[in-house]
This record gives structure tokens, C-alpha cells and sequence, in this order.
């Protein structure tokens, strides 16, 4: 008997002719992406993977993924994407056996060190193939072909060579060094001393490190050091340059300045000067709070619920790709989310911030201090703080305390408990009006990770004595929404029987932004105390 069972959901084949073409998004299921063509980078969870023909990299669910061409290159990139769940035996009865779904990780996120054969991307082309027919997925021997295909693919793909072990050893060493670099960027550090500390001669030590990085020794120190740099410069604390200069690594602010001008093209003093035309390509709603209205902003946050109404002639330049609308600006700044900053530092001074590492408060009190508005974002806070403490008070008045609540979100065929990670209102639940999750999910909301899958007969052992539901629409949630509240498992849970489950509108609350929250706080107190209370079975 089998213990892991593999099942193919779909083959996708994207082909990316210009730079400015992408490929991605949130990876639901776990996902096996094959480079059959030309060369490109690769972001899972914001960090780069450079990948190229015969490339192989891995995605588990719940992967953030971004892949585009490399711009030196005149080849298209080709890749194939597989999704596939994982199935897993939990038990076995004199009746039956059973297997639960998988949704953690198989393996580390990123590219194997296992480069794809000509075998296996015959596979992967025949899969394709298959998945094109019409009616295919109907008819059983096809099915049973697709799934002997897919099979071999991955026998051929996971199978462990010694050739591969000794990749992965190299690649390791490349990364002990990289890693040594990013902790000791200060200290002295030099070709040789690296090349000792991981085993190897200098000069394979600079072939191999520019082969894993894409560049030189002297150039990706440089780099990590001007970027610290930067990092202090936007801090808004002391913007001393001698002291800035000796905390990465140089000799003085002078040398610093230098070098900070060569790389960037402008000197520090210019980068710190207060900004008069920002380009939001993220964090708009923190800039909004700190009284910055940007002369532009992507076009998903033009059309964010949040910001209705209070963005006047601000400006669409499309998204972070769009290199030509943005430098059309001639912007001063650029604030970011996106982990590869490099073509728009080009165009301007760039704050990149990565989306969801820090508190809310944190990151505006850093963009305070870098926008030279410290002092707004600290009376924003204060506000807010004010308006947590009246509203839990209103709260706990009526609901009492200790009681469990958690969000569930239904997708086109799926129910998901959200992790606080995914704003949804969770913060203010968990935070402000100290609501817990029901037990059996605390370590899936509050911890690492995505959230829990569930099914209909799952709810009962997770239900919480308040549920706040939303739903992705776009995505066919609505459908699937009703044919589980309709359904005798979740008309039979005591939320659903005491009124307790509260509808929100996901385009306001996946949200987890300044402006965001106050909305998210007014209304979440209004439907906790019962004025303009919008509860199942009470609208």
C-alpha cells in the first residue's frame, strides 16, 4: 500500500515574450514550475531564484510566485506550471482506508537542485498535450495514462543522483557565503577569506559565486553594503554619514558618498530630501494617514475600497512593471512592496518595504520617519489607540469575555480558516477585542502559514461562538458559500443558531492598512454591539 498519493489537477503552459510580461500569483495547490526555454528570475515569497532552461522550482501552497524574462535576453521564456494536491494515509479500518490532503510543504521552497532531463520535459509536453484534448478528463484510460505519465515525471524528477548531491553541496557552500556576507557585511571581508571559509581555491570560489549569485564577489558586497546604506539613510534617526560609512564597512562618509552615487546616480543628501512626487506602488493607505497624496499609484489600489474617495487626480500608471508610465512622472520617490527594487531605483529614490513583515504600526512609524513625518504618524497611532480602547470597552459590554472567533472564507470550492497574516479583520478580532481562535486552530490563524483548509463535516470541531465570513467572489465563492450554509453542518452550528455569524466584505477587509483598520474597527463594532448588526439568518 501506497502512503503518498499524488494527484495531477493541471498543466499550464505561459510563455513570457517581453520583460514587462509576468506569470504567478498565489499558489492554492502545491505547484511544480519547468523551464523548457530561455532564462528569467524567478520570486517565491520575495526571494529571487534565477532560472533557466531545464530549470525546475517548487511551490507549496500558499507561495506568493513571480516569474519573468531575463531582460538581456532576445529568447522568450517558456514554462510549464503543474498543480497538483497531495494525499497522505492517515488510516486504515476493515472498511476502508483513508487519506488526508496535504497542504504543508514537500520540500524547501524554491529551485531544486535537480535540473530537469530531456525525459522529463517530454513528460511534462505529453501531459500538456493531454490535458488540450477535449473531453479527455471523462474518458478512464486517458485518465490512467495521465496519471502513469505524471507518475514517472515525478519519479524522474525526485529521484536523487550522486551527480545531484554534489549540486546540492555547491549550491550550499554558495549560500554559507552569502549568508556570511549578509551578517558580516561591516568586517573586513575578502575574496580569499570567503574562498577558505567555504572550502575552495579563490579563483573557483569567484566562478562559483558569480555562477549562484549572477554576480561578482567585490559587486554583491558592494551592493549589500550600499543597500544597508540606504536602509539607515530612510530611517530618518541619524543620517551621519561618516557614521553610516563605518556601520557598512567603509571608511568614512566621503568614500560612502562615493560610492552610494556610482551605484544609485545621485549623492545621499539628495536621496534624503523630502519628497514632493511619490509613486505608490504599495503602502497607500499609510501614506494617505501621514497626509501624502501621490502624484500616482498602481491600479489596484485606485480601485481598493479603502481609498474611494480620497484620491482626487492621482494619477494611473498600471503597476510596478510599467517602467515607462512611472518614469514619466519624473517622481521623487517610489514606495514598494515588490523584493526586486532594482529597475525602479533606476527611475528614483525607492522605500521598499516587504508586504506583511512588520505590524502596521511599525511600518508606518518607519515610512513616518523616512518621509520626514514622524510626528503624523505617531498622533495617527495615538488616535487610533484611543478609538481601540472606547470600542473594546463597547465590545466586551456586550459579548462579554473569552469568547472564540475566527474568519472563514469560501473560494470557488474550497473553505478556508484565514490566518491573521491576511488581514481580514483578524487584528482588530485577536488584538483590539481580545477574542480567541477556537483552539483546534490557534497554532493554523495565529501561527505561521496560510490558515486550514476545511471541509463542511470539518466545521463542527472548528467552529467558533463568532464567525465572520467572507467570500472571493471572482472566484466563484458565492456559489460554493451557498451550498454549504444550506447544508445541515452549518445550520447546525451554535453560531449560525445564535445569530453570531457576521457576512464582510472582502474587498474592504483583505486590507491591513491605516485607513483600512479605522474602517474596519468602526464596523466591526457596530455589528459586535448590534447597531446596524448584519448577522446570518437576520438580514
Amino acid at each position: 500500500m501506497e502512503e503518498t498519493h499524488y494527484s495531477l489537477l493541471g498543466v499550464r503552459y505561459m510563455k513570457l515574450g517581453h520583460t514587462e510580461e509576468a506569470a504567478g500569483g498565489f499558489m492554492k495547490t502545491h505547484t511544480m514550475l519547468m523551464v523548457s526555454k530561455g532564462s528569467g528570475d524567478l520570486y517565491l515569497n520575495g526571494l529571487r531564484h534565477r532560472v533557466k532552461a531545464r530549470s525546475i522550482c517548487y511551490c507549496p501552497p500558499g507561495t506568493m510566485a513571480d516569474i519573468r524574462r531575463t531582460p538581456i535576453s532576445s529568447v522568450p521564456l517558456e514554462v510549464y506550471e503543474l498543480q497538483y494536491d497531495v494525499w497522505e494515509f492517515e488510516e486504515r479500518t476493515t472498511s476502508r482506508i483513508v487519506y488526508g490532503k496535504r497542504i504543508s510543504a514537500l520540500m524547501d521552497v524554491g529551485k531544486l537542485p535537480v535540473a530537469a532531463t530531456l525525459e522529463a520535459l517530454a513528460l511534462v509536453q505529453e501531459l500538456y498535450q493531454y490535458k488540450q484534448v477535449p473531453g479527455v478528463s471523462g474518458r478512464v484510460a486517458a485518465n490512467l495514462r495521465i496519471d502513469a505519465i505524471f507518475k514517472q515525471l515525478l519519479s524522474t524528477v525526485l529521484q536523487s543522483t550522486e551527480d545531484e548531491e554534489r549540486e546540492e553541496d555547491w549550491l550550499e557552500r554558495m549560500r554559507l557565503a552569502v549568508d556570511y556576507m549578509e551578517k558580516h557585511f561591516a568586517e573586513s571581508i575578502t575574496r580569499k577569506h570567503m574562498a577558505k571559509r567555504v572550502g575552495l581555491t579563490p579563483a573557483h570560489f569567484s566562478v562559483s559565486f558569480k555562477r549562484a549569485t549572477g554576480s561578482g564577489f567585490a559587486e554583491y558586497l558592494t551592493r549589500i553594503r550600499l543597500e544597508k546604506a540606504r536602509e539607515e539613510l530612510l530611517s530618518g534617526d541619524d543620517r551621519n554619514l561618516d557614521r553610516i560609512a563605518r556601520e557598512v564597512g567603509y571608511q568614512d562618509g566621503l568614500y560612502l558618498s562615493r560610492k552610494f552615487k556610482q551605484h544609485f546616480g545621485h549623492s545621499p543628501r539628495d536621496y534624503i530630501q523630502r519628497p514632493k512626487r511619490i509613486v505608490a506602488l504599495q503602502y497607500l493607505g499609510h501614506l494617505l494617514v501621514l497626509g501624502l497624496t501621490p502624484a500616482a499609484a498602481s491600479t489596484n489600489l485606485l480601485r481598493a475600497r479603502p481609498y474611494s474617495g480620497k484620491l482626487g487626480n492621482v494619477a494611473d500608471i498600471g503597476d510596478a512593471r510599467s517602467l515607462q508610465a512611472i518614469s514619466s512622472l519624473q517622481p521623487d520617490l517610489i514606495v514598494t512592496s515588490e523584493p526586486n527594487n532594482e529597475p525602479l531605483s533606476q527611475l528614483a529614490p525607492t522605500i521598499s518595504l516587504p508586504w506583511g513583515r512588520e505590524d502596521t504600526f511599525d511600518e508606518l512609524l518607519r515610512l513616518g520617519r523616512a518621509l520626514n513625518r514622524e510626528l503624523e504618524a505617531k498622533n495617527w497611532i495615538d488616535g487610533f489607540r484611543a478609538k481601540e480602547e472606547q470600542a473594546a470597552v463597547q465590545v466586551a459590554e456586550r459579548i462579554g469575555s473569552r469568547a472564540t472567533a475566527a474568519v472563514f472564507e469560501f473560494w470557488a470550492d474550497r473553505l478556508w480558516a484565514v490566518n491573521i497574516s491576511y488581514g481580514r479583520g483578524l487584528r482588530i478580532l485577536y488584538q483590539t477585542f481580545s477574542f480567541r481562535p477556537p483552539e483546534p486552530l490557534a497554532e493554523h490563524v495565529l501561527g505561521d502559514g496560510i490558515g486550514l483548509e476545511l471541509t463542511p463535516d470539518m466545521l463542527a470541531a472548528y467552529a467558533a461562538d463568532y464567525m465572520f465570513v467572507t467570500i472571493w467572489e471572482a472566484g466563484g465563492g458565492a456559489a460554493y458559500a451557498e451550498r454549504v450554509m444550506n447544508g445541515k453542518e452549518w445550520r447546525s452550528l451554535p453560531a449560525v443558531r445564535n445569530g453570531n455569524v457576521f457576512f464582510l466584505d472582502l474587498e474592504l477587509f483583505k486590507y491591513n492598512d491605516p485607513l483600512a483598520l479605522e474602517q474596519q474597527l468602526s464596523i466591526l463594532t457596530k455589528l459586535l454591539t448590534n447597531v446596524h448588526r448584519t448577522a446570518y439568518g437576520t438580514q
